[in-house]
């Protein structure tokens, strides 16, 4: 693992393959290092892709969606492999419409389906893309989910994707999730 300059921002570079890197972008308040994004690097990592994992935190002084367009857009920059995919939280579907202009492969974990222009972009995406969320969360939308990506739609979840005051069922849900990441990064090769 070694420290990435996006020059203003800092990433961490997971070495694996070469050609084939897994872009992490974190939520306005869930970091790269909360369980969600955590097990996604886990994932794309024993799946042998390098990971490069945007680890800073939205500034307060800044517009967080504007912020997280801009960094996303550094670090996709700085991925430098053949194949690149995204995983993102919540705040990091801002960036939907850059990764669908490139036509990037992306996870999206509880995307902002309560906003028009995540929504617009989800559905124009022509790369594979899999949404995870809960209708629970009023962030999917109010029912808001476009065609055409793959959607793993899960009961009952906060934001987090976790089981109020049930910590062990909240495992049993991050080891679904996990393993639905894992399968959709080897479909990619």
């Amino acid at each position: 693992m070694r420290p990435i300059d996006l020059a203003p921002g800092e990433a961490l570079l997971h070495e694996g393959d070469p050609a084939r890197c897994a872009v992490v972008l974190p939520g306005i308040a869930y970091f790269s290092q909360a369980p969600l994004l955590w097990f996604a690097r886990e994932a794309a990592q024993a799946g042998g892709w390098s990971v490069l994992e945007l680890t800073e935190r939205t500034p307060r002084e800044e517009e967080p969606f504007a912020w997280m367009r801009d960094r996303a857009a550094r670090t996709l920059d700085a991925a430098g492999a053949d194949t690149v995919a995204v995983i993102g939280k919540s705040l990091a579907s801002a960036a939907a419409p850059l990764v669908a202009e490139r036509a990037l492969p992306a996870i999206w974990l509880t995307p902002l389906l309560n906003r028009a222009e995540v929504v617009e972009a989800l559905g124009a995406a022509t790369a594979p893309a899999l949404l995870v969320g809960s209708p629970a969360d009023p962030a999917w939308g109010h029912g808001r989910v476009p065609s055409g990506p793959e959607v793993l739609e899960l009961e009952d979840l906060d934001h987090s994707l976790q089981v109020e005051g049930n910590p062990l069922a909240s495992l049993h849900v991050l080891r679904a999730v996990t393993e639905r990441i894992g399968v959709f990064l080897e479909r990619l090769g």
